[in-house]
C-alpha cells in the first residue's frame, strides 16, 4: 500500500503543471518563414549567440527543359581571430546555375597564379603555330 500511495504522489509531482519557456529562453530571437504560391521563399533565424541566417529562393528556368531553384542569402557567425578575440563573421552567397558562390573578408583569397605569365606565352605560341599550320 505504501509503495501505491508513494506512486501515486510521483504522478502528482510529475503531471504539476511546469514553468512554460519562450524560444527566447532558448536562445532564439526572430525566427521567419515564408513561402509563395509560386514557389519563390523566404526564411531567416537570428539567436543570442550572436548568429543568423537569411535566405531567399526563387524558381528559375534555365533552358528550355531545365528548371530549378535559385536562392541567395547571408549568414553570420562569432569566431576568434588569432588573438582569442571574437569577431564577427559575415558571408554573403548565391547558389544558382553557375554553382554555390561564397563571399567574405573571413574567406581565404587564392595567391595569384605565379605561371600565368608564362602560360598565357605558351598559349600564344601554340595558337601561332595551330595558325601556321592551318593556313
Amino acid at each position: 500500500m505504501k509503495y501505491l500511495v508513494l506512486a501515486a504522489l510521483l504522478a502528482v509531482a510529475a503531471g504539476r503543471p511546469q514553468e512554460l519557456k519562450t524560444p527566447e529562453d532558448y536562445g532564439l530571437l526572430r525566427s521567419s518563414s515564408v513561402t509563395n504560391e509560386d514557389g519563390s521563399f523566404q526564411y531567416g533565424y537570428e539567436t543570442s549567440d550572436p548568429s543568423s541566417q537569411d535566405v531567399a529562393g526563387q524558381v528559375k528556368q534555365f533552358d528550355e527543359e531545365k528548371v530549378g531553384t535559385v536562392q541567395q542569402g547571408s549568414y553570420t557567425f562569432t569566431a576568434q581571430d588569432e588573438n582569442g578575440n571574437d569577431v564577427q563573421v559575415r558571408v554573403d552567397w548565391v547558389a544558382d546555375e553557375n554553382g554555390f558562390q561564397a563571399q567574405s573578408d573571413a574567406l581565404p583569397q587564392a595567391p595569384a597564379d605565379p605561371n600565368a605569365e608564362a602560360q598565357a606565352a605558351a598559349l600564344a605560341k601554340f595558337s601561332q603555330i595551330e595558325a601556321e599550320k592551318n593556313q
